[in-house]
């Protein structure tokens, strides 16, 4: 009887532990998979061992890959070249290293630690890609601003700080990324928890009289799953506002034309910039036609029209009971985007300039005088139009064009 006693207490324990290991795995999987680079676990012979999200879908890397395919089998022979270079020389220094691999196209950093066992010698390394080409970039366009010699000690500050503004605003949407990812991925679960169990601990709550944060047990019953709905609403647009910031902010050199509805485009950039339009007028319409057309374009640059239209149109307004309004419609084979202000308007000696690089008529700096110039080069750049009717004091109009999709 007591060793039976005995064998049943070990059997307890083995599972606690088994089921304290399972948590532990599903923690660091959880951990590993918001990381949205790229991240492996390879052996000292490149066979990977742990793949995140992340890296299984740029790398096509399938489960089947797990425990048997070394990872030099998933890259290009140039850049398994370069990893095992890397690699080579973490196992010279035996310590951990980070390294810029530039292909003119795309700069990655290739960050290598290595594992040991317990020995003291390098049995796996942890490796992860981070795509720096934004930052690289930034410095080159900075030095570029710094070699044009009409530009003013100020323009040029000002530039910088932009550019600056912008490496940071890439880098703040990857550390809100990454424990937003962690509730995107156990709140459902939570909730879950509580739908299963929320009758039997409602009676419990309930035959105990039993308060907590000075609610009535039916109180408790009907708060809390309202409470998880909100943390899984509130996580999933900190989803969607940081993919929109990270796809507005990520350079777009190799993007190509595509099918675009510019009520997506519309739609998608407001969700970052709905903050300064509520600061600057309580009076914004959108007029957009359901049956809108597509248009050939690249999504990214054509929210830059929308963002660098809809900023300017608020730094126009004196109050905030002025309007704005931005409506589309089709007309004539053409896709338009009209955005309209009730603003100070444009003298008619500063219409001939405003699409010139660094013209601002607001004092201080409170405009970039880049916004606009950017603007009409990339609607240039889809075949568009860019027209401008103003008048002081009573606003402005602006207006974009873009062929239909198909038409000649």
């Amino acid at each position: 009887m007591e060793k039976n006693l005995i064998l049943k207490n070990e059997i307890r324990k083995l599972k606690q532990k088994v089921s304290d290991l399972k948590k532990q795995v599903s923690i660091s999987s959880t951990f590993i998979n918001a990381v949205d680079y790229p991240f492996f676990l390879i052996n000292g012979s490149g066979i990977i061992i742990v793949a995140n999200k992340t890296a299984s879908k740029k790398y096509s890397i399938s489960q089947e890959d797990i425990n048997k395919s070394p990872i030099w089998d998933k890259l290009l022979p140039d850049t398994a070249a370069e990893w095992q270079k890397e690699i080579t020389m973490v196992i010279q220094k035996n310590k951990p290293g980070r390294f810029q691999i530039d292909d003119k196209e795309r700069v990655q950093e290739l960050i290598i630690w290595p594992a040991f066992n317990r020995p003291g010698k390098i049995e796996y390394f942890a490796l992860m890609e981070k795509d720096i080409t934004q930052n690289i970039r930034a410095l080159e366009n900075l030095n570029l601003f710094k070699e044009q010699e009409h530009c003013s000690t100020d323009q040029m500050l000002h530039a910088s700080k932009m550019i600056n503004l912008g490496t940071l605003i890439a880098g703040i949407t990857h550390e809100i990324n990454n424990p937003n990812s962690f509730i995107l991925t156990n709140a459902p679960l939570l909730e879950k928890i509580w739908n299963d169990l929320s009758e039997n601990i409602g009676d419990y709550l309930c035959e105990n009289d039993i308060l907590a944060g000075g609610m009535e047990p039916s109180e408790i019953k009907s708060t809390i799953p309202s409470l998880l709905k909100g943390i899984n609403v509130g996580s999933q647009r900190i989803d969607r506002i940081v993919k929109s910031l990270k796809s507005f902010s990520r350079p777009d050199n190799n993007k190509s034309f595509e099918p675009v509805c510019l009520n997506d485009v519309i739609k998608n950039s407001l969700l970052f910039i709905n903050n300064e339009i509520s600061k600057a007028t309580k009076n914004f319409n959108t007029e957009l036609d359901k049956n809108l057309p597509c248009i050939a374009g690249i999504r990214q640059r054509l929210e830059q029209i929308v963002v660098n239209l809809l900023l300017n149109a608020c730094q126009a307004l004196t109050s905030h009971d002025q309007a704005i309004t931005i409506s589309t419609y089709s007309r004539d084979n053409k896709i338009y985007i009209m955005v309209k202000d009730k603003g100070s308007g444009i003298k008619n000696s500063d219409m001939k300039n405003i699409l010139d690089p660094f013209f601002t008529t607001r004092a201080g700096f409170k405009g970039t005088g880049l916004g606009l110039s950017i603007t009409d080069k990339i609607v240039k750049e889809h075949s568009g139009i860019l027209e401008f009717t103003s008048k002081p004091g009573k606003g402005t109009c602006v207006t974009v064009g873009f062929p239909k999709m198909g038409a000649n």
